[in-house]
């Protein structure tokens, strides 16, 4: 009898082992490496409010034959990153009329592709926008200033007009201009010969006196903001004859600025006194293959503390949430060749 009980006991402990996972080869687990894990308050805090930081869009040219549904791709795309407020480098509408309502209408379209919304848009004005000097006023009516200047957590915008010519000239200007359109309509190659193509005034500008003394009086006035920023639409500074703008950059030879510029319509970067002088390309105008970098883009400006950063955004790089480009620019030229 006690020997058939040592036989069953044997077979008990036996199926007891085989019950137990006999195959792990892991040492014995110590249950308090896996306790809840406690938050650590000093790390992963909410990121902190930052009124020094500053982010706007800039918009290049959208005319010299604006290709359609171009602009309101960039323009959706800027609404999507919420920049502060939007600037732009002038030429916003084809403009070189004298007729009040081509006018109205050509402004009212720019404004509803813009779209804008709640964000605050500042313009510079361009030869497109003011081919003339009934330009001239109604657009001092009806947009706002051709030159002015604000500030924005320290930081100072000055917005030139490159356009600023006495009444005397751009009634001339206004004449050869005509003429040129005229050549060009008939051969584009025959552009570059004419009268028109060839004046200073149409590839660099001019600012009045007026002008130079109104923002060097803003400039004194703030020397100690953290940067400024410059917009005009031709590059006045690149006419080694013109000395009313050297007069603003001997002004700020004591400041970090940034100056940009447009009317080119191809991209390009200049270190000049040692400051940032940028061309801005299109966005939406007609491309301009012979010079520089073409490409259809908005630049991106960020300031922290007094640190400028710029990137450039070509708009087929821009997808929305559905990975398309958005306002239908998947169906659009948005590569300089082949547009």
């Amino acid at each position: 009898m006690k020997q058939i009980t040592l036989i069953l006991s044997a077979i008990l402990l036996l199926i007891s082992c085989a019950s137990q996972d006999t195959t792990s080869t892991l040492a014995p687990v110590d249950k308090e490496e896996f306790q809840e894990p406690v938050a650590n308050t000093d790390k992963f805090q909410p990121p902190l409010i930052d009124n020094d930081l500053l982010r706007f869009a800039i918009i290049g040219d959208l005319t010299g034959g604006e290709r359609p549904g171009v602009f309101n791709v960039g323009a959706e795309g800027i609404y999507a990153m919420k920049p502060d407020f939007i600037m732009s480098v002038g030429d916003l509408i084809e403009g070189g009329t004298e007729d009040i309502a081509q006018m109205d209408k050509e402004w009212l379209a720019f404004n509803k592709n813009l779209n804008n919304r709640d964000i605050a848009f500042y313009p510079t004005v361009g030869n497109h926008d003011i081919s003339n000097t009934i330009m001239r006023k109604w657009y001092e009516e009806t947009v706002g200033p051709r030159y002015y200047h604000f500030i924005y957590k320290d930081a100072l915008f000055l917005v030139l007009d490159s356009e600023d010519f006495t009444d005397k000239f751009f009634d001339v200007l206004k004449t050869k201009r005509n003429d040129a359109i005229k050549v060009y309509k008939k051969d584009p190659r025959d552009f570059a010969y004419t009268e028109y193509a060839q004046m200073d005034q149409r590839k660099y500008g001019e600012i009045s006196q007026a002008q130079v003394d109104y923002f060097s009086k803003v400039i004194n006035d703030n020397k100690d903001v953290r940067w400024t920023f410059l917009f005009m639409h031709k590059p006045v500074w690149q006419d080694v004859k013109e000395q009313n703008f050297k007069q603003l950059e001997q002004a700020l030879s004591a400041n970090n600025y940034t100056v940009f510029n447009g009317h080119v319509h191809s991209y390009q970067y200049t270190k000049r006194l040692g400051q940032d002088y940028i061309q801005i390309a299109t966005t939406g105008g007609e491309i301009n293959s012979r010079l520089g970098i073409n490409m259809d883009h908005i630049m991106w400006v960020g300031l922290k503390s007094d640190t400028p950063s710029y990137l450039n955004i070509k708009l087929n790089g821009m997808l929305d949430k559905t990975g398309q480009t958005p306002a239908g620019g998947d169906k659009l030229c948005l590569e300089a060749e082949g547009c």
